[in-house]
This record gives structure tokens, C-alpha cells and sequence, in this order.
């Protein structure tokens, strides 16, 4: 995990019971994040290369190639106004029937808010509400 302010709670989430499934597109993204944190000098490039394999390790990536996410995932976009990269996350979840996308992205959320379908909006669960229902459970 990279050391940022809710990283504990990621790796929480990591360790959990939950079932996690990633697309495989995830990677190209996690790798560009590796690669920017070398670039801000945060890491060295063997860092970015370890981090890289841990990630490839933590998770098997799901196939996507056959879900035909990128129609839903502009659908969602063009509803709430938000950036299809996240989307395509959503779309992903709605594809193999997934019960909801733990993000910490509070732009995302609060853009998802504004969709017609508020069932659809219900999906996104914000990393801290994660938290705070998984430590009353604990």
C-alpha cells in the first residue's frame, strides 16, 4: 500500500473476509500509479517493480474482454457527468453481479448521487463507510 491517509484502511480491506474481484484493466491503472509515485520521487524504480509484483500476487484480475462494460460504463458517465475510467469500475461490478465498489473517491460518489437509478448509486460504497460498518461488526 502506498502511504496515504486511509492506507490502513485499504489493507483492511485487503485482509478481509470480503470477496474481492478486480477487472483486468485495474492493472494498467495501479502500474501508472507506481509509475508517477518514481517520477514524484517517492519511490525507487525497483519499489515500483516489488510493488508491481505484489499487486499481481495479492489479486488474480478478472477478464473483462467478453462484458462489453464500455457501453454501460459511457451510459453511467453521460448520466452523472463523470469520467468513464471510473465507470468502467461500476459497469465491471454490475457485470458479475457484484453487491457494491468500495472507493475512496468522494467526487465519484458524490457525482453517482445524481443517478436516475439510485439502486445503481447505492453501489458505490465510500472506503470510510467500509470502515466504520466492518469495525461495528468486529
Amino acid at each position: 500500500m502506498l502511504p496515504e491517509r486511509d492506507s490502513h484502511v485499504a489493507q483492511a480491506l485487503a485482509v478481509s473476509d470480503e470477496t474481492l474481484l478486480v477487472p483486468d484493466f485495474w492493472l494498467g491503472e495501479a502500474t501508472n500509479v507506481l509509475w508517477l509515485q518514481v517520477r514524484r520521487g517517492i519511490l525507487t524504480p525497483d519499489e515500483a517493480r516489488e510493488g508491481l509484483a505484489l499487486l499481481r500476487a495479492q489479486v488474480e484480475p478478472t477478464p473483462t474482454a467478453g462484458m462489453e462494460l464500455h457501453d454501460m460504463a459511457l451510459e453511467i458517465g453521460l448520466a452523472v457527468n463523470h469520467s468513464t475510467y471510473d465507470t468502467l469500475y461500476l459497469a465491471f461490478a454490475i457485470a458479475v453481479g457484484a453487491r457494491g465498489v468500495v472507493v475512496s473517491d468522494a467526487p465519484f460518489v458524490r457525482d453517482m448521487q445524481r443517478h436516475p437509478d439510485q439502486a445503481l448509486a447505492a453501489m458505490l460504497i465510500p472506503l470510510d463507510v467500509w470502515a466504520r460498518e466492518n469495525t461495528a461488526r468486529a
